[in-house]
């Protein structure tokens, strides 16, 4: 049978773009954050991480990096969601840690986690090492169904990708506690990195303002697409 209060906080979801200046409880916060953390990625190695905005003065820069655009202006919390791209080795190194505490390798993990990821994710020095390895993915595909090898801008695309999942995630969790979002991908990503203070192979995904909508939060009707531009069964 279908989860009734899933999909209503699906139908309920909307992009909000004027707050109400209730805080956000924080246990609230705490269970949308953890359910956003048990979203899928790729590999599992969950290149993602969640930056709540408290300080006032990095808040007020924030604000100015999303363009003071009404969203970040009226919320009162927002949330940075943080694309990392290097981590793949430290998260890998602990889910192969946690897998052993828990008994001994299959073999399975042993070739995923300390063969394939490596194979996949090493790009060499200054990346030079990915245009080689995607290209010799590329021409073994000729002749039988092959991953990617990827370079370092694909491995930048994945954990994008994954970092999005999480952020749809925690925005569902969000409204199931009763909470609004606004996602924000107009922002300046240089002030932004600099901000947060981010190494290099990390930047923004996306701000999330965060709230309870107002009155005249909702701007328009939602307006959807054929379903037939969307869905294709071949």
């Amino acid at each position: 049978m279908p989860d009734p209060q899933f999909y209503a906080a699906v139908e309920s979801r909307r992009t909000v773009r004027d707050f109400l200046p209730d805080p956000v409880p924080q246990e609230a916060l705490d269970r949308a954050l953890d359910a956003a953390r048990l979203a899928p990625s790729s590999s599992n190695l969950q290149p993602w991480e969640f930056v709540v905005i408290r300080d006032p003065a990095t808040r007020q820069a924030a604000n100015a990096a999303c363009l003071d655009q009404a969203p970040a202006r009226t919320a009162p919390l927002l949330v940075a969601l943080v694309t990392h791209r290097d981590t793949w080795q430290r998260n890998r190194d602990e889910i192969v840690r946690i897998f052993e505490s828990r008994g001994p390798l299959r073999p399975s993990q042993t070739a995923y986690y300390k063969k394939i990821i490596p194979l996949i994710y090493t790009t060499g020095p200054f990346g030079l090492l990915g245009p080689l390895k995607r290209l010799a993915s590329r021409l073994i595909s000729l002749f039988k169904p092959t991953p990617n090898l990827m370079t370092r801008e694909d491995i930048r695309i994945m954990a994008h990708k994954s970092t999005a999942l999480a952020a749809a995630t925690f925005m569902l969790a969000l409204r199931a506690e009763g909470y609004d979002s606004c996602p924000m991908e107009g922002f300046d990503p240089w002030r932004a990195k600099a901000l947060l203070d981010l190494p290099r192979g990390a930047e923004v995904n996306m701000f999330l303002a965060v709230g309870k909508r107002s009155e005249t939060g909702v701007w328009w009707d939602r307006v959807l697409m054929p379903r037939a531009w969307a869905v294709r069964e071949i």
